[in-house]
């Protein structure tokens, strides 16, 4: 995998996610197609929980591997397909982001490193945790390129509205930063990253927009609004998606919803 330099001390192997090394001895969100890549790390830090971010606290050898714990519900496969999927079964080809099976074992409860500050980024999960390592943050899942928002139509994000607030907090926090790196995007300079900060933030109100729209004449179901947001969805988006929509839907204070013959309909209040 290509590896950017970032300072004397900071490295990124690109991917999805990128994965964050520091002065060859800690590593931050090793995963995806990372995750079989022999790094020799004292410590392992993951971002949160979902099955792409935490390969590397499967490594014994690591001292310290640490895990936010408002995300040990990741400490089984059966709590990470219930936090994606909305429900845990039988192995089926439907579950297409089990990338990790073992259960998480002798997980750290907390750190003290030195080099390392810990943010509180929650809405992804709700323990997604930023790293700020040599005045470098590290902000995993909280935005995304915008060919990942594209490719998915909505951002993953477990609590969509709590994920706004972080998304505010962000613009803050940037500018005492000297770059930003995100696990599932480019990798760019710092005023290219705020800027596609900022795209976040317009992107996840114009899907609030567009599900409004869809309502405003319409009593739909939660799927039929995702087959409007993105026709071509999978069976895995429609599952993924269906999580944030039901999030949004049930934030707006404009919105009502009931029982009809087609399951659980939701409308705009005119």
């Amino acid at each position: 995998m290509p590896i950017i330099k970032l300072t004397k001390n900071v490295s990124v192997i690109t991917g999805s996610p990128n994965t964050l090394i520091y002065d060859n001895r800690i590593v931050i969100d090793q995963g995806g197609k990372n995750s079989t890549l022999n790094i020799s790390a004292e410590v392992q830090l993951a971002t949160h929980g979902h099955a792409d971010h935490i390969a590397g606290l499967l490594d014994r050898n690591a001292k310290i591997r640490y895990l936010p714990l408002e995300d040990y519900w990741s400490i089984t496969l059966m709590g990470r397909r219930a936090m994606i999927y909305g429900c845990s079964s039988k192995d089926s080809s439907i579950f297409t982001f089990d990338y990790v099976k073992e259960n998480l074992e002798n997980i750290d409860l907390s750190i003290r490193i030195p080099e390392v500050e810990t943010v509180k980024l929650p809405g992804h999960t709700p323990g997604h945790t930023g790293y700020i390592i040599d005045n470098i943050l590290y902000a995993g899942d909280a935005f995304f390129g915008d060919k990942v928002l594209e490719n998915f139509s909505v951002p993953f994000y477990t609590d969509f509205w709590t994920s706004l607030e972080t998304l505010e907090k962000l613009k803050d926090l940037v500018k005492g930063v000297d770059n930003i790196i995100i696990s599932h995007g480019p990798i760019y300079n710092k005023n290219k990253m705020i800027s596609l900060l900022e795209y976040n933030i317009f992107y996840s109100k114009k899907i609030i927009n567009k599900i409004l729209d869809f309502i405003s004449s319409n009593e739909l179901t939660v799927e039929e609004i995702i087959l409007k947001l993105k026709p071509n969805a999978t069976p895995a988006n429609i599952l993924l998606n269906s999580m944030v929509v039901k999030s949004i839907l049930f934030g707006l204070e404009n919105v009502e919803y009931r029982v009809s013959s087609k399951g659980l309909v939701f409308r705009k209040i005119r």
